[in-house]
């Protein structure tokens, strides 16, 4: 008898431990029992910090340009007292490792801007939308559901393009100015999967007990949005954000590939493999390997991650 009692003790005190830790906690313990999303963290950190720290870790500035040593081969000498060339150069003889690090500072950056604009915005019109109902749920909802049904990659060009021909904002912003359009026009094609998504957890939510409770209180919409409806659904949208920057690194990637995202100097994993065309046969494949395997790499550690996610909150899933 004891025998099977103390096991059976033992499930009941580790179900009180789990049931007294909060979701969160819970979930991180989920999370790191999932091993490829725990590679795909370790991964995308050390990417991360590496383009963070890239003024301290690259060999040379991203612009510097020596037309003298293009297309050096990786591990060739650099200059007279100057560190190597890790990965080669380019055709302008720019240091490849050096503007590959500083490339993942602004690929890394518009994904990041992309995803949390992406996501405040979708959560507020999914959440007015599903708290409110009636005509403005209709409303918004069909507007979302035309923005979906829009081809997205040719008006992302004729938008990114369009709104190059502002010569006095580009004066203004200088640099940045290319990097800030290619943040608007992702984020105006990107918020309305967050927003169905959301919209669906509303419903789902706004005829709880609690949300009842809380308005019979005296609560008012926008208390109850942001206070409970919004939180409430972090889980979902957490998953869809984390799975989204992948996809805003490939967007942003395929846009500067084709010319019209992130402009040269500035350097992008995407618009280096649109320099690498450019590349002699025989030099064609190193210079679009690298950028290329960050880019995947990249992703495919979000995706691990994302995927991670979605079974840690997920409460129907036991791992």
């Amino acid at each position: 008898m004891s025998s099977i009692a103390v096991p059976a003790l033992d499930q009941v005190i580790v179900n009180k431990r789990e049931k007294s830790a909060g979701q969160w906690t819970l979930a991180w313990r989920r999370l790191r029992r999932h091993k490829l999303a725990m590679v795909g963290l370790v991964i995308l950190t050390i990417i991360t910090l590496a383009s963070i720290a890239a003024p301290m870790l690259a060999p040379y500035p991203y612009e510097e340009i020596n037309l003298y040593n293009s297309y050096a081969p990786a591990l060739s000498p650099g200059d007279p007292g100057r560190p190597m060339h890790y990965l080669g150069t380019d055709r302008l003889g720019r240091d490849m490792f050096s503007r590959l690090l500083y490339a993942g500072r602004i690929s890394l950056l518009v994904a990041l801007s992309v995803t949390l604009f992406t996501v405040i915005s979708g959560a507020i019109v999914g959440a007015v939308a599903g708290s409110y109902g009636g005509g403005i749920e209709s409303s918004l909802m069909r507007f979302t559901d035309v923005m979906l049904t829009l081809p997205q990659l040719p008006l992302l060009l004729v938008l990114s393009s369009s709104l190059r021909q502002f010569s006095q904002l580009q004066m203004f912003l200088g640099s940045n100015f290319s990097v800030i359009i290619i943040i608007f026009v992702l984020v105006v094609f990107g918020w309305m999967g967050v927003a169905r998504l959301v919209h669906g957890s509303v419903l789902s939510l706004r005829g709880q007990e609690f949300i009842q409770a809380t308005r019979a209180m005296g609560a008012g919409d926008t208390h109850i949005i942001l206070k409970h409806l919004i939180p409430n659904s972090f889980a979902p949208i957490i998953v869809a954000a984390t799975l989204g920057f992948g996809g805003v690194i490939i967007a942003e990637s395929a846009l500067s590939f084709l010319g019209f995202g992130v402009m040269p100097p500035v350097p992008t994993w995407g618009n280096m493999l649109n320099e690498a065309r450019a590349a002699p046969l025989q030099d064609l494949f190193t210079q679009a390997l690298f950028p290329g395997f960050f880019i995947f790499v990249t992703v495919l550690s979000v995706n691990f991650i994302g995927d991670g996610l979605r079974d840690a909150l997920d409460p129907r899933l036991k791992m």
